[in-house]
């Protein structure tokens, strides 16, 4: 079972990398609201797996995806920390191990702090485990008493309006978009293409029995890396196909982002720290890698006890219409929204004016 995650990372990998939300102009640009590009993607990822469960549903053809759990203020705590986390580091955990993979080598302290938080999370597992009380596995088509496959399909109508508004406005628009940079084995491509195959790769999951989620697989990794020393995690006590599933769909994203980085021709390109960051920041390089470790450490911890990550909770998340995967989904944004104005208050002219420099 874990070749087949291993297949889905590199697809994921590639599609991540070839569409530039290893960037990270374009994501401190969606949580400025100066480039709505990952913001668009993420959506119609959303509204293109929802379709295809919902007709999946009505049809009797396809894989309906698991309901996530809900635990109120665990989904706030953990969004909170994921949150500051993402606008410390303009990154996600899925998109650290495929910058690492496209050549960002500086990136590579994220995989260091991601492991950390697993650790961190393992450690205090007994307290936050319990945190907002018994899990309540509820999505909307329970709440409303309606099936499951006419509410997908109405979130897919939904969103797809949402984006259509979001592409309409956006300050970074490109001509022609969403048609924009279409797929090609050199250069960027546009949300729409993007988007869609990371939709279908949510649902392709799902039919394999896995489900995309990378602060699940920064854990399923640390489990195997504790087993190789004789330790048990007690938050993960068993490795089994889903385990290795996971860990297999972490590793996955550094072949795949980096056949999509040799492709374009830009491995080298991408081993300095971006040149956004820089002018932020300053020259000294060992900061992006600090803020990094500094991140991903948050992205995971945070991730963990909040019920998902940026594809867990929200792109694989928000399909399911679980009211666990909204509330984190919310969550975590909202507050990296807030965070990144916080962090970059005195430098958000940079990302107005340069937005697609880095």
């Amino acid at each position: 079972m874990w070749v087949l995650g291993l297949i889905v990372g590199v697809l994921f990998g590639f599609v991540l990398h070839r569409a530039r939300l290893t960037s990270y102009s374009v994501v401190m640009g969606t949580l400025l609201l100066t480039d709505l590009k990952a913001m668009k993607f993420l959506f119609w990822a959303v509204a293109v797996a929802s379709l295809l469960y919902g007709l999946g549903d009505l049809l009797g053809w396809g894989p309906l995806p698991r309901i996530n759990g809900y635990f109120g203020v665990g989904h706030l705590i953990g969004g909170l920390v994921f949150g500051v986390g993402m606008a410390l580091g303009g990154i996600c955990p899925g998109t650290c191990a495929a910058a690492v993979g496209a050549g960002q080598i500086l990136t590579a302290a994220g995989l260091l702090g991601g492991m950390t938080g697993v650790f961190v999370y393992d450690a205090v597992f007994p307290m936050v485990s319990g945190l907002g009380g018994e899990q309540q596995f509820i999505n909307l088509p329970i709440l409303l008493g309606v099936r499951y496959g006419y509410v997908a399909l109405g979130q897919a109508v939904l969103l797809t309006g949402l984006v259509a508004v979001l592409d309409r406005f956006d300050p970074a628009r490109r001509d022609n978009s969403p048609f924009e940079a279409f797929p090609r084995l050199r250069g960027e491509w546009g949300w729409l293409v993007a988007g869609t195959l990371a939709g279908a790769l949510v649902v392709l999951a799902t039919a394999m029995g896995g489900y995309l989620s990378f602060s699940g697989a920064f854990l399923a990794a640390g489990g195997y890396l504790a087993s190789l020393f004789g330790h048990t995690l007690e938050s993960i006590p068993a490795l089994n196909d889903h385990t290795a599933w996971s860990a297999a769909l972490l590793v996955g994203l550094f072949p795949g982002a980096l056949l999509s980085s040799a492709l374009g021709g830009t491995v080298k390109s991408e081993r300095m720290a971006p040149p956004l960051f820089q002018r932020a920041f300053g020259l000294p390089i060992y900061r992006r890698a600090v803020l990094v470790f500094v991140s991903v450490a948050m992205l995971v911890f945070g991730g963990l006890i909040g019920g998902g990550c940026t594809t867990g909770a929200f792109m694989a998340g928000w399909p399911t219409l679980s009211l666990g995967s909204y509330a984190m989904g919310m969550a975590f944004f909202g507050t990296a929204v807030v965070a990144a104005r916080v962090v970059l208050w005195r430098r958000t002219h940079l990302f107005a004016s340069a937005v697609s420099a880095g």
